[in-house]
C-alpha cells in the first residue's frame, strides 16, 4: 500500500492505493477529511480532527490550528497552558492520518508515503514538513507539490487525457497556481506559482476585521483594541470561528448568520453587559470583502498563461482544488475573468491526496529516498531462437506496443502472438523484420501478457515465449520542477569597493532531483583554532533580483575554524570553495564543500541551519517585525515617487495594498497576520524594484540615481582618499555617457560600483559606524539569539566608549550575523559576504 497525504492547513486527507486503485480513508466519524485542529484537555488527553473542532466555540484556549502556515518560522503554538513547534503540531495530524488508513485497509505494510506541499513553500517550509513525517515515525518519504498531485487526479478522473490545464488550488492558508501539459496521462508542470499567505484563514480575518469587530464596538462598550486584549481573547478566538463557519455556509447558501450565544462567548464588556454575536452575512456582502483578492489570484492566472506564450483559448480547463475554490463567487470569477472552462466533477478537497497516492505508487522506495519506476523494458531472448522485446512496463493510457526484433540470423517462418489475461490475441503475427504490435491494458494496476513465438511448423517455442506485465497508472509525473531560485549571497567588485549581490545555485524551473558543482572564492581568511568562520547564506531569489536586501533569507551553512580546521590549518582569502550541491525531489538541499587548497572535503548536510532563516512572528516582536518590512517597502515607492511622480504607481495599487497590510497590522493580534503582512511586504518591494528597472522607467531612474550620487559623494569628500575621489568623479562621466547612450546595463553596473566607493569612505569612518550600531542596537526584534544581542550591545557600548573601532566593525558584523534579514537598506553594505563569485 502507497499512502498520499494532503497536510492541509484546515483540512487534510489521506488517500491510499491498492491493487492498482486509489482508495479514501475516511475518518473515524465517516468524514472524507481531517479537520487539522488538536485539542487537549485538562488532564492532558488529545483529541485530533472533528472533534477538536467541535471545542473552538467552548474552549478556543485549548485548542491549536492553522499551524501549517508557521511551517518554517519560529511561531510558538501555546494552547491548553502548553507550547509546542509547528513541526510537533503537524506531526499529530500526519499520525492520526496514518492511523485511520491502517485501521481501514487492515495494517497492511506501507511502501511510501508522499506528502503534498503548496507550491510556494520555501526551503525552511519543506524540511519542516519532513521533519513532521520523521516526527509521526515515517521513514519512506516524500514530498510533492500540490498543484502536480492536483494535476494528476484530474488527468486520473478525466477520459481527456491531452491538454493544457490550469491548476488553480485555494486552500485554508496558501493559494497555488500551477500550467500543466497532458500527453497520454503523462503530466508536465510547464510554469507554477504561488502566493504563501493567501487561503481562507485571510478571508475569516477579512470577515473578522470588516464586519464582527464594527458590530461588536457598535453594539457593547468595549475597548478600541478589544482583540489585543486578555481579557477578550476567548471573544476574538469565537468570533473568527462564527465567521469561519458562516463563509462555508455561503457556499451553498445565499445568506448565513455568524452567531455565538451569551454561552459560547462567556464574557462581559465594560458596563457589565454579557456579550452575544448576531451578524446576518450575505453572499453579496461576502464578494466585496474577498473580491480584490481574488482578482489579484485571477491576475496571477492571466500572468502565467501569457508568460508561457498561450492564450486563453489554448488551455482546456481550468481544475479548482482547496475547500475555499467550492464558494460560487470564486468559480463565477473564473469563468468571468478567463473565459475558461471550470472542472465540476472533481473533489476539490480530496483531489490532492488522491494524486499525491497516485505519486507515491509511481516510486521505487529505498530507505529515506524514492526514484522513479523505470518505464522501459527490454529482454533479450535467446535460446533455439533470438531476438529482443522493447515495452514500456509503465503506461498511463489503454493502449500499449510491444516492440519485437528477431536477430539476423533468425530463420524465416516464424510467428508470434500476444495473448492478455481475458484471452483476447493478437492473432499470429509473421515475423519477417522488426514489428510494433499494439495490445490494450484493461484495467489499472498490472496486466499480464503472453507472449508466444511459433515456429516454421506452427509450434510453440518455449524457450523463446515470454509472460511480461505492463502497469497502467491513472497518470504519472514526467518530472517535478524546482518551485523557486536557488542562490547564494556573494561580494563583488573591485577590491576595497565590494558590494553584495546574489549568484543563482539551483533556477526555478529545474527538473527534480537535480545535482551540480559550483565554484566559489573565499572572501576573508579563516586560521584553525581561532572562534571565527565562513558563512554560506541562502535565498530565495525574485526573478531579475538579485539584491539580498529584496529577497527572503532561507538559512545558513556555517564553516566554523574552530570545529572544522585543525590547528594550524588556513584557508587564504581568494582560495577555491566549491559547494557540490544535490536538491531532492523533495525540494531539500543536501551539499559538501571542497576546499582544494587543503585537500579536504566537508560534508555540510549537518552545518546548514534553516532555523537561521526563521522569523517568529509571535506577539509585539512578530508586529515590529512586519512593520519593519512595510516600512521598507514605503520608504522605497516614497523615494521611487520623488523620481517619477505620478508615473511610479500610476494605478495607486501599490500603495492601496501598502494601506490594507496596515489595516491588518493595526488590529493584529496573531503571528499568522504578522507573517502575512511580512510576506506581502516582500513580494511589494520587489514590485518597486521592479518598477525601478522597467524600461519606460529605467532612463529617469537612472539620472536620478546619478544626481543623487553626485551629491551624497560630494558631503563626503573632505574624508574621502585622493584615490577614491578620482574614481568616483570618472565613474559618474562614464555613467553619465552610458545613460546618453542607452547603455544601461552599463550605467548600472557603474553606478553599483559608485556606491561601493561610497560606502568604503563611509566605513572608515567612526561616526557612520557608531550610527549603523544604533540601528542595530535598537532592532533587538530581528534577533536570533536576543541574549547573544544583548551581550553584543553591551560590547559595541564599551568599543564606541574606548573609540576602538576595529572592534566596533568586529561587533557589528557579529550583530549582522545573528540578525534574521527582512529586506534591509543600504546600510548592511558594512557586512559583506563571506564568498566572492568564481
Amino acid at each position: 500500500m502507497y499512502l498520499g497525504i494532503d497536510l492541509g492547513t484546515s483540512n487534510s486527507a489521506v488517500v491510499g492505493h491498492i491493487d492498482g486503485a486509489t482508495r479514501l480513508f475516511k475518518t473515524s466519524d465517516g468524514t472524507d477529511v481531517l479537520p487539522s485542529v488538536i485539542y487537549l484537555d485538562k488532564r492532558g488527553h488529545r483529541f485530533i480532527g472533528k472533534s477538536a473542532y467541535d471545542r473552538l466555540l467552548s474552549a478556543p484556549q485549548n485548542v491549536a490550528q492553522g499551524f501549517k502556515r508557521s511551517m518554517g518560522t519560529k511561531n510558538p503554538i501555546s494552547f491548553a497552558g502548553q507550547t509546542w513547534t509547528p513541526v510537533e503540531c503537524s506531526a499529530e495530524i500526519i499520525k492520526a492520518l496514518v492511523g485511520q488508513a491502517m485501521t481501514e485497509a487492515g495494517n497492511q505494510e506501507v511502501e511510501g508515503v508522499v506528502i503534498t506541499t503548496p507550491a510556494a513553500f520555501n526551503q525552511m517550509q519543506s524540511e519542516d514538513t519532513i521533519a513532521a513525517a520523521r516526527l509521526a515515525g515515517l521513514e519512506k518519504v516524500s514530498l510533492l507539490q500540490e498543484p502536480v498531485a492536483a494535476a494528476l487526479a484530474a488527468i486520473a478522473h478525466s477520459k481527456q487525457k491531452d491538454g493544457v490545464f490550469l491548476v488553480y488550488d485555494l486552500g485554508g492558508g496558501t493559494f497555488d497556481l500551477a500550467l500543466v501539459m497532458s500527453t497520454a496521462g503523462v503530466v508536465n508542470v510547464i510554469a507554477h506559482e504561488g502566493i504563501n499567505m493567501l487561503g481562507g484563514r485571510d478571508f475569516d480575518r477579512i470577515i473578522f476585521d470588516s464586519i464582527v469587530r464594527p458590530w461588536l464596538s457598535q453594539t457593547f462598550n468595549l475597548p478600541a483594541d478589544f482583540q489585543r486584549n486578555e481579557k477578550y481573547k476567548h471573544l476574538t478566538d469565537v468570533c473568527r470561528h462564527a465567521a469561519e463557519k458562516a463563509k462555508i455556509q455561503l457556499s451553498a447558501s445565499s445568506t448565513a448568520s455568524i452567531f455565538a450565544t451569551e454561552d459560547e462567548v462567556r464574557a462581559t464588556d465594560e458596563d457589565g453587559e454579557e456579550i452575544y454575536i448576531s451578524i446576518d452575512l450575505t453572499r453579496e456582502q461576502m464578494t466585496d470583502l474577498i473580491k480584490d483578492r481574488i482578482d489579484d489570484s485571477i491576475a496571477l492566472c492571466r500572468k502565467i498563461i501569457t508568460a508561457n506564450g498561450y492564450k486563453n483559448d489554448d488551455i482546456s480547463k481550468i481544475v479548482p482544488i482547496g475547500g475555499p475554490s467550492k464558494m460560487p463567487i470564486i468559480r463565477d470569477m473564473l469563468e468571468a475573468g478567463l473565459a475558461i472552462e471550470v472542472e465540476s466533477g472533481l473533489d476539490p478537497m480530496t483531489a490532492v491526496a488522491t494524486g499525491a497516492a497516485i505519486f507515491a505508487e509511481s516510486r521505487e522506495w529505498a530507505g529515506e529516498s524514492s526514484t522513479q519506476k523505470s518505464g522501459k523494458q527490454r529482454e533479450a531472448v535467446t535460446g533455439s531462437v533470438s531476438l529482443a522485446l522493447d515495452f514500456k512496463s509503465r503506461v498511463a493510457s489503454e493502449a500499449a506496443k510491444v516492440r519485437l526484433k528477431p536477430a539476423a540470423d533468425m530463420p524465416t517462418g516464424h510467428e508470434v502472438e500476444i495473448l492478455d489475461e481475458e484471452g483476447s490475441s493478437t492473432g499470429r503475427i509473421p515475423i519477417d523484420g522488426p514489428l510494433s504490435i499494439n495490445v490494450n491494458v484493461r484495467k489499472n494496476g498490472e496486466n499480464r501478457f503472453k507472449v508466444t513465438v511459433f515456429d516454421q511448423q506452427g509450434k510453440a517455442v518455449e524457450d523463446a515465449s515470454r509472460e511480461i506485465v505492463i502497469t497502467r497508472a491513472e497518470a504519472s509525473a514526467a518530472s517535478v520542477p524546482m518551485t523557486y531560485t536557488l542562490a547564494v549571497k556573494i561580494q563583488h567588485g573591485f577590491v576595497g569597493y565590494e558590494r553584495n549581490k546574489l549568484e543563482v545555485l539551483v533556477k526555478k524551473g529545474t527538473a527534480l532531483p537535480a545535482q551540480g558543482k559550483q565554484t566559489f572564492r573565499t572572501g576573508k581568511t579563516l586560521v584553525g583554532g581561532e572562534d571565527d568562520f565562513i558563512a554560506v547564506e541562502f535565498y530565495e531569489m525574485a526573478d531579475d533580483i538579485d539584491t539580498p536586501e529584496h529577497n527572503l533569507h532561507i538559512g545558513n551553512f556555517r564553516l566554523n575554524s574552530r570545529d572544522e580546521l585543525e590547528r594550524g590549518e588556513r584557508i587564504n582569502r581568494g582560495d577555491d570553495f566549491v559547494i557540490d550541491w544535490k536538491m531532492s525531489d523533495n525540494g531539500t538541499l543536501s551539499f559538501s564543500v571542497e576546499l582544494p587548497s587543503l585537500g579536504r572535503v566537508i560534508d555540510a548536510t549537518n552545518l546548514y541551519r534553516s532555523e537561521d532563516g526563521g522569523i517568529n512572528y509571535d506577539g509585539q516582536r512578530g508586529a515590529e517585525v512586519a512593520t519593519t518590512m512595510l516600512a521598507r517597502v514605503e520608504s522605497d515607492l516614497d523615494e521611487l515617487e520623488t523620481t517619477l511622480d505620478e508615473d511610479a504607481d500610476p494605478s495607486g495599487d501599490i500603495r492601496k495594498r501598502i494601506e490594507r497590510q496596515h489595516a491588518a497590522l493595526s488590529t493584529s493580534v496573531d503571528a499568522d497576520t504578522h507573517r502575512s503582512v511580512a510576506e506581502e511586504a516582500r513580494k511589494l518591494r520587489q514590485e518597486v524594484a521592479l518598477l525601478r528597472m522597467s524600461p519606460e522607467n529605467e532612463e529617469r531612474v537612472l539620472d536620478d540615481e546619478v544626481a543623487k550620487a553626485e551629491t551624497s559623494f560630494d558631503e563626503l569628500r573632505d574624508i574621502a582618499q585622493p584615490v577614491d575621489t578620482e574614481r568616483h568623479d570618472k565613474l559618474l562621466v562614464t555613467t553619465r555617457r552610458s545613460i546618453r547612450e542607452k547603455n544601461y546595463d552599463a550605467a548600472r553596473r557603474s553606478l553599483d560600483e559608485m556606491q561601493g566607493i561610497r560606502m568604503k569612505v563611509l566605513s572608515e569612518s567612526p561616526d557612520f559606524l557608531i550610527e549603523i550600531f544604533r540601528r542595530l542596537a535598537e532592532e533587538h526584534h530581528l534577533a536570533v539569539d536576543e541574549a547573544l544581542h544583548a551581550q553584543l550591545v553591551d560590547a559595541g557600548v564599551e568599543a564606541a566608549k574606548s573609540g576602538d573601532v576595529q572592534r566596533l566593525r568586529m561587533i557589528i558584523g557579529q550583530m549582522f550575523g545573528n540578525r534574521v534579514s527582512t529586506g534591509a537598506d543600504a546600510t548592511e553594505i558594512v557586512e559583506l559576504a563571506h564568498l566572492l563569485g568564481s
